[in-house]
């Protein structure tokens, strides 16, 4: 009996010691674990920190594309259509959660749509003006295709049109493929081609280099 009695007795010490070595290796694990957990809240907190620093650095490198391009693009509204004054204006704003730029055209302080309130002619300019303007900040491919795209204009804006896009593709350097059938653009262009419908139905072009204005 007393030999029993040791057994358990030797049975319960090694029961301890299993006890004490488990209770040893998750107190350590406890410890790794805690010093994970803090490391991660810091690390948490500093991707929020460089998340807030980014969101903010992006929005005011935004509003500054934008307002640079509402410049550019009031410049050449004023420039082609010289006898009013109108201002382009891109507004930032919420929408379904995600940032929305609504186009506003002004004049003397009234606002309005560029298409619904001001005719075609002010937002043909516009969207010419902003493609050309994303094209060269962007670096994308130097060759702009505008097929019969300034038919709106009115014919006495034509010749300021004209320079102005002559003007932009100088200085960007995008080379601007216009198609018209309006002769007056021709006075600005640098090589002017002229199509005609021969009787089987091809064109024919006629190359010749243009005498341009300033």
């Amino acid at each position: 009996m007393q030999t029993a009695a040791l057994n358990r007795l030797k049975q319960f010490k090694e029961s301890i010691n299993k006890l004490s070595t488990y209770r040893s290796i998750l107190r350590s694990q406890m410890n790794s674990l805690s010093k994970e957990e803090t490391d991660l809240v810091y690390k948490s907190n500093l991707y929020q920190k460089c998340s807030e620093i980014f969101k903010s650095w992006l929005e005011d490198s935004m509003k500054r594309n934008i307002d640079s391009m509402s410049e550019l693009a009031t410049t050449g509204l004023r420039h082609i259509i010289h006898d009013q004054k109108l201002t382009f204006n891109i507004r930032q704003e919420s929408k379904y959660n995600r940032l929305a730029m609504k186009f506003i055209l002004e004049d003397d302080g009234i606002e309005g749509d560029p298409v619904q309130s001001y005719g075609g002619g002010a937002a043909v300019i516009i969207s010419f003006i902003l493609r050309i303007a994303v094209m060269s900040r962007m670096k994308m491919a130097n060759l702009l295709i505008l097929d019969e795209s300034l038919m709106a204009i009115s014919k006495e804006y034509v010749p300021a049109a004209g320079a102005f896009i002559r003007q932009l593709s100088e200085e960007t350097g995008i080379n601007i493929l216009l198609v018209t059938h309006n002769p007056e653009f021709l006075n600005h262009a640098h090589v002017a081609y002229e199509g005609h419908k021969t009787d089987s139905m091809k064109i024919r072009k006629l190359r010749y280099q243009t005498e341009t204005s300033a």
